[in-house]
């Protein structure tokens, strides 16, 4: 253990002081702050315009109106696709939107929630953004960069030293494979957390001194249309920890992929299997083709969506329980695959 710990503490040396490490966090610092620009221009283009056609709901309907109005628009569809005008294989999105808004319209008449404070989990909310609503956007824009410079830092730091001979010299101390490969897996771990986390901090600094300080509540609602609502801010701690498992990820396969092939293919490989499958999700999403759910999910934090769970009626606790056995399996399998690498 002892011999871990100083693997890692050097390992996490060499990553904060990379110069891969610090360009990351330079280009992202440079977009946020072009991004945040955008978003206090936009609001000063709309200033002047009444404030409930920019917010959350911008409807003078009651929650018990509108879920009423819902309720026709889905008796109709539902009619549609019976009657075969509708194909049932592009309905689905379509449905769950309805029966989503339905129980959300309920649930605030029930509570006497004004509906223009609420906005739905991983959307933008408002052009008129609270200072919650612009640290959950910010949050997600940055963590899907950070998930990149992990990938890159991943092969940069394992495959790389493998071709360069370096992983080799390293051996020669009195470390066992498995304890190396956790500690540089662990110190890109960090480092990219850090950088996120560090960058969400700085995001809450920023929302409170140029944006509207209300943080709006949150809407969740499962694959059953059950509605929870809370606070932004607690959100933006589900969004951490949604996206600390993708980084988990996407670092583990390309330590995994970096066991069989050079630097370059295992940068290549997860980078462009992480952007597949994030245009395949928002293609699926925006199209509502069959299993939208289980696609949408590849992105991790939609399972707090009403795009609901990759299967009807999985609770987001399943997800992570049948998430960490994955993980669990293939960490074993990538510690099986470096014992039997050949770095002579």
């Amino acid at each position: 253990m002892k011999r871990f710990f100083t693997a890692f503490s050097l390992e996490c040396k060499k990553v904060f002081s990379s110069r891969g490490f610090w360009i990351f966090a330079i280009v992202i610092f440079v977009l946020c702050i072009i991004i945040t620009a955008s978003f206090r221009s936009i609001g000063e283009l709309i200033e002047g315009m009444d404030d409930s056609a920019v917010s959350g709901g911008g409807s003078s309907l009651t929650p018990g109106e509108a879920a009423d109005l819902y309720q026709a628009q889905l008796d109709e569809y539902l009619a549609a696709v019976e009657s075969g005008q509708t194909e049932r294989k592009l309905s689905d999105t379509q449905e769950t939107y309805l029966r989503n808004m339905i129980a959300i319209c309920r649930y605030c008449e029930e509570k006497g929630i004004d509906m223009n404070k609420l906005v739905t989990f991983g959307s933008i909310g408002s052009l008129n953004m609270s200072a919650g609503d612009y640290v959950m956007t910010m949050s997600q824009v940055v963590f899907a960069f950070v998930a990149i410079m992990a990938i890159v830092l991943a092969a940069k730091n394992f495959s790389g030293e493998i071709d360069d001979g370096t992983m080799r010299m390293q051996l020669t101390r009195p470390i066992k494979r498995g304890a190396l490969l956790s500690a540089k897996y662990s110190a890109t771990f960090v480092a990219s957390m850090t950088m996120g986390i560090v960058f969400t901090v700085f995001f809450m600094v920023v929302g409170a001194l140029f944006f509207d300080g209300a943080s709006y509540d949150v809407l969740l609602v499962d694959a059953y249309q059950n509605v929870a609502i809370i606070n932004t801010y607690t959100a933006i701690l589900l969004l951490i920890l949604f996206n600390a498992v993708l980084v988990a990820a996407v670092i583990q396969f390309t330590m995994f992929a970096g066991t069989f092939v050079n630097k370059t293919g295992a940068l290549a490989i997860p980078l462009v299997l992480y952007l597949f499958a994030d245009t395949v999700a928002a293609f699926l999403y925006n199209t509502g083709l069959p299993f939208v759910g289980l696609f949408t999910n590849l992105k991790w934090t939609s399972a707090l969506t009403p795009a609901g769970a990759p299967i009807r009626g999985m609770s987001i606790y399943t997800m992570m329980a049948v998430t960490l056995v994955w993980f669990a399996g293939m960490m074993t399998v990538n510690h099986l695959a470096f014992e039997k690498r050949d770095l002579k």
